[in-house]
């Protein structure tokens, strides 16, 4: 009682001083906002780029970063202040001792050839489906896969994700690929890093993943940019993906978690545009048709043309939703940028007003509702694209149930020779042959740098193949190899087998000369399947038989033929009618007896 009186006795001393003292009440009030500007202000900072692309496309990039507070790694390794940082996330990475967590999800196809380079040098896109690779410190291997587990687990329940379903089976130790670009520091000088990788290519993406990639974000969806962030329209783009990268960066002995969130999705705007004006799909009427008047025309026949080149929307007809202000926690405002040409109007339409800036970016600040504003008479002049150092394509090849073969394509547009490391995980039911990998195309002997192999244990580990490959300029290459299908118990196929076993893409990483990154296609496989329904169809058959031959056999012992005649009589004396007069007869003798008992009574 005394501390907390003395305290309100200092606070009346300094009210009264600033109040007394003009120059130093602004002292004062500046002093207080920069306080309350640094109890506010966050390591975290949020962007959005939009990119308009050829055929009517749009890339949008939302991009996030968070940092968590420093912390002595000599005095503690977990994490008690986390501020902006997600806490649900740190607990899991301090527990599995990861210094390295990179996780994908992805669906669609990205057209390379009218889209150029992947957003960010495909360093965070990934393939189709969900994959994850980490850092994990342990004393050893199997240390280390105990972390593995438990952290692939607990990622499961917190992204709504089927990563519970990683085991040795699909998890493997990339050798070249995937290294860490940055150094980290061992929290225990006795152990040791481990780079654990794994994918699961048949793994849908949905609303479900995109909540907790939201929840953790400061805003959690309720303002800044974060709250364009709908799941029917990101889902319902050509190609999308999300990426969350978590490294553990320090000086000297102080370390803290930096975490980045990043959600890339490619919109048709016709498409989306009319899915806002019709949410239910209705035919379009005669009078809205465009028809080419180059052709016969009429009531009934109609040649439709392509997509106008003339294009004017919002960004909230694309997403249907608006920015509800800038960020409350960062420390710089929210910044939206749009790459456009000259051809293109764009502008920030704040309660009704325009603006515009040279540079098409601008800053997101207070509560105001934003929204972006694009017009253009000609869609398809839009920024150059990025030429690709590689095109590449995955096929399986060969027939049959028990045989098979892969074939990857490598195209090099460059008029220089390119330097790539290609990394494949094939399920343990592909049963490759090292001796069968064949190389076609110019100087074949001279493109094969390197290779690592690890074959695959049946149930236990997968097969995993590395090279390092030099594809010379202008030229192309293919890569083959052949494989035997395995048989798999009667438990082992999915609820759909005869729909076939996805083959997680492979992983092209470009060394020279530039840094690029990307992914194959998956694949589907169909191994040899039973009859499934075979149980059932000889279930049904054999009961079927039994139940005739039960029914059968049962009237032969209990039943026996009689004539007509001899069933009329039977009925007669023990059916229904002889039941009747028996009871009739019973009734007419008890009234007959009744008088006679009352006169001997009297």
């Amino acid at each position: 009682m005394k501390i907390q009186l003395e305290a309100l006795l200092g606070l009346l001393a300094l009210s009264h001083s600033v109040v007394a003292d003009g120059p130093a009440s602004n002292h004062s009030h500046s002093i207080n906002e920069d306080v309350f500007e640094n109890a506010t202000a966050y390591p975290y900072e949020e962007t959005l780029d939009i990119t308009p692309l050829p055929r009517n496309n749009l890339l949008i990039s939302f991009n996030f970063n968070i940092a968590s507070e420093y912390i002595n790694v000599s005095e503690s390794k977990s994490h008690h202040q986390y501020r902006a940082f997600p806490r649900s996330l740190a607990p899991i990475l301090e527990s599995t001792d990861t210094r390295e967590l990179h996780l994908r999800f992805g669906q669609g196809w990205w057209d390379s050839e009218e889209w150029g380079q992947l957003p960010y040098s495909g360093e965070h896109s990934g393939g189709v489906g969900v994959e994850v690779w980490s850092v994990i410190e342990a004393a050893g291997r199997e240390q280390s896969f105990e972390k593995w587990t438990s952290l692939v687990n607990s990622l499961s329940g917190l992204f709504c994700a089927s990563l519970n379903f990683i085991d040795s089976s699909k998890t493997t130790y990339p050798v070249r690929s995937f290294k860490p670009e940055n150094n980290i520091t061992l929290f225990d000088d006795r152990n040791e890093l481990h780079l654990i990788r794994a994918a699961l290519a048949s793994e849908p993406v949905c609303t479900e993943n995109l909540t907790p990639f939201v929840k953790f974000l400061p805003g959690r969806g309720k303002s800044g940019l974060s709250s364009l962030l709908d799941g029917h329209r990101v889902f319902e783009s050509e190609w999308h993906k999300m990426s969350i990268d978590i490294e553990t960066r320090c000086d000297g002995e102080l370390c803290r978690y930096v975490m980045s969130q990043k959600i890339d999705a490619v919109i048709d705007i016709p498409r989306a545009i009319r899915t806002k004006k019709n949410p239910i799909p209705k035919p379009v009427s005669g009078n809205e048709l465009n028809c080419d008047l180059d052709k016969p025309n009429d009531a009934f026949e109609c040649f439709p043309l392509g997509d106008s080149n003339k294009l004017d929307f919002t960004l909230s007809d694309l997403l249907h939703r608006s920015i509800l202000g800038g960020s409350k926690f960062s420390e710089k405002p929210a910044k939206v940028c749009a790459h456009v040409t000259d051809n293109w109007d764009t502008y920030l339409k704040v309660d009704g007003n325009y603006f515009g800036t040279p540079s098409n970016c601008f800053d997101v600040t207070g509560d105001d509702v934003y929204d972006l504003y694009f017009q253009t008479g000609d869609s398809t002049n839009v920024q150059s694209i990025k030429d690709v150092p590689i095109f590449v394509s995955r096929s399986l090849t060969g027939y049959g149930q028990d045989k098979g073969g892969s074939r990857t394509v490598f195209n090099n547009p460059l008029n220089e020779p390119v330097r790539l490391l290609y990394f494949e995980s094939l399920p343990w039911f592909m049963r490759v042959y090292l001796h069968t990998v064949s190389v076609s195309g110019g100087g074949a002997n001279e493109l094969v740098k390197s290779v690592y192999y690890s074959p695959e244990v049946d149930r236990e580990r997968p097969t995993h193949i590395e090279f390092e490959l030099i594809i010379p300029a202008n030229s192309t290459i293919a890569l083959s190899y052949s494989f035997d299908k395995s048989l798999l118990l009667y438990s082992e196929y999915p609820p759909d087998a005869n729909h076939g076993f996805s083959v997680e893409p492979g992983v092209v990483n470009v060394l020279e000369p530039v840094k690029y990154s990307l992914r194959t296609s998956s694949a589907l496989l169909t191994l040899p399947t039973p009859d499934f329904s075979m149980p059932y169809n000889v279930i049904i058959l054999s009961s079927t038989i039994m139940a005739l031959a039960f029914g059968t056999l049962f009237n032969l012992l209990v039943k026996r033929l009689v004539t007509e005649e001899e069933a009329d009589l039977v009925i007669e004396v023990s059916g229904p009618k002889a039941a009747i007069q028996k009871l009739k007869s019973k009734i007419s003798v008890l009234k007959k007896s009744s008088p006679l008992t009352s006169k001997d009574s009297n």
